[in-house]
């Protein structure tokens, strides 16, 4: 029995809806926060300080820790778990190539690399408001990495 739509079979029709890409990444947000909230709260980065002395006294170790958690989830999930993460699958959708060819474990990492540039960048929000203004409802990161998110 097939799982979703054939791969390299995409219509305008598949395209996953902005809501549900949304709804998606905040159970993704949510699930993250959860496994990497010991880490980040024990490095210090919630604590209010002025910007110098955050800096010097952030445990980097941990807020590392805390980000190669977020980046493994959405590359090792995306790239070997069919394109979904546990949030996508909940909301029935998948990453796959602009082709609907099935996304590979490189272009996984890439993408996820991508989006984390993103954020570090603080340009996220303009990296996820994106997806209005494309037909195919493409955030930055899948404009750079030349996916585009599916219904299952």
């Amino acid at each position: 029995m097939q799982d979703g739509p054939p791969y390299g079979y995409l219509v305008q029709e598949l395209i996953a809806g902005r809501w549900r890409r949304l709804f998606a990444g905040i159970y993704d947000v949510v699930l993250v926060g959860v496994l990497t909230w010991p880490l980040l709260a024990r490095s210090g980065i919630f604590e209010p300080k002025d910007f110098a002395d955050y800096v010097v006294n952030l445990d980097w170790r941990r807020l590392i820790a805390g980000t190669l958690v977020w980046y493994a989830y959405h590359w090792l999930l995306t790239g070997y778990c069919n394109g979904r993460t546990v949030g996508k699958k909940a909301f029935a959708i998948r990453v796959v190539q602009q082709n609907g060819a099935r996304l590979t474990p490189a272009m996984a990492a890439g993408r996820a690399l991508m989006s984390g540039f993103f954020v570090a960048v603080g340009v996220s929000v303009i990296d996820l408001v994106w997806i209005v203004f494309t037909s195919r409802k493409q955030a930055l990161h899948d404009l750079v990495a030349n996916t585009v998110v599916m219904i299952d």
